[in-house]
């Protein structure tokens, strides 16, 4: 029970504000915040499966810098679409749902997660407890709760703001998480 709670506590503390937790929110001010919130945590189940079977190979599998580069650009290319998407209309409003939400959370989830502290910490839970499921059962329920909750406020409080302020603010964030991707793999 120690290894469930100490990855639960350590997870959810670790992903409030986090870069994935923040890819949730904004998704749900545009799109069904339940497609978005599978398509997350569906990311977040891979990738938490991956750090508790794969341990510390996982590290040596993919280097560091190289999928701090990926993901920084991946976020730019993405804040430019949103950025461009929106330029020059007056009324610049929010796309009507699509069928490929759940699959767009999962993919940029997966990404913004890979090499994140809540990956490395379960990574560095499983080799001090030994325990994979408690460890990936705790990191999922705070993860749970975290992305649950960013949904619930991106859909019930954040969708209000008019379409230009969010998709310029999603533009904006995704333009900071790939310049500090992009900062911290080239220092």
């Amino acid at each position: 029970m120690t290894a469930f709670f100490a990855a639960f506590l350590a997870t959810l503390l670790a992903e409030m504000g986090d870069k994935t937790q923040l890819v949730t929110l904004t998704l749900s001010t545009r799109y069904p915040p339940l497609r978005v919130l599978a398509g997350s945590l569906g990311a977040l189940g891979v990738i938490t499966g991956i750090a508790v079977i794969l341990g510390d190979f996982l590290a040596n599998l993919l280097p560091a810098q190289v999928t701090m580069i990926a993901s920084g650009l991946f976020f730019l290319v993405i804040g430019i679409y949103l950025a461009v998407t929106c330029e020059g209309e007056e009324n610049c409003e929010l796309e009507k749902p699509q069928r490929h939400v759940t699959l767009q959370a999962f993919l940029m989830v997966f990404l913004a997660e890979l090499g994140d502290k809540t990956q490395l910490t379960a990574i560095a839970l499983t080799a001090a407890y030994g325990s994979p499921a408690a460890i990936f059962l705790g990191a999922m329920g705070g993860q749970v709760i975290n992305h649950s909750l960013a949904a619930y406020l991106g859909s019930r409080f954040l969708s209000r703001l008019p379409g230009k302020i969010i998709k310029l603010g999603s533009a904006l964030l995704f333009f900071l998480f790939g310049i500090i991707f992009l900062f911290s793999a080239l220092r």
